[in-house]
């Protein structure tokens, strides 16, 4: 699963993973993380990304599916996230 909003947002924007990461203040490694759905940023850097791209953090962060949902895919970002994000 990927965070395709957020990985478009960063492409229109014509920024790399690295110069994304210098631009919130953080790590590219961290920025990878997010936006392959390893891990979800803290608080303040998600209002760092909102901020950045203008679009609410909701949207920036919404999981996509890889296979269709009807495969068994319930568009979970972290193994035991009892939670669906929401669009």
């Amino acid at each position: 699963m990927k965070r395709t909003r957020l990985i478009e947002a960063r492409k229109n924007a014509g920024l790399s993973l690295r110069q994304l990461a210098q631009q919130l203040g953080i790590s590219k490694s961290l920025v990878v993380s997010i936006e392959n759905c390893r891990c979800n940023p803290s608080w303040e850097v998600a209002q760092r990304l909102e901020k950045f791209f203008g679009i609410p953090v909701g949207e920036l962060l919404a999981v996509e599916p890889e296979q269709p949902a009807s495969q068994g895919n319930r568009n979970q970002c972290l193994r035991g996230s009892s939670e669906r994000p929401t669009r």
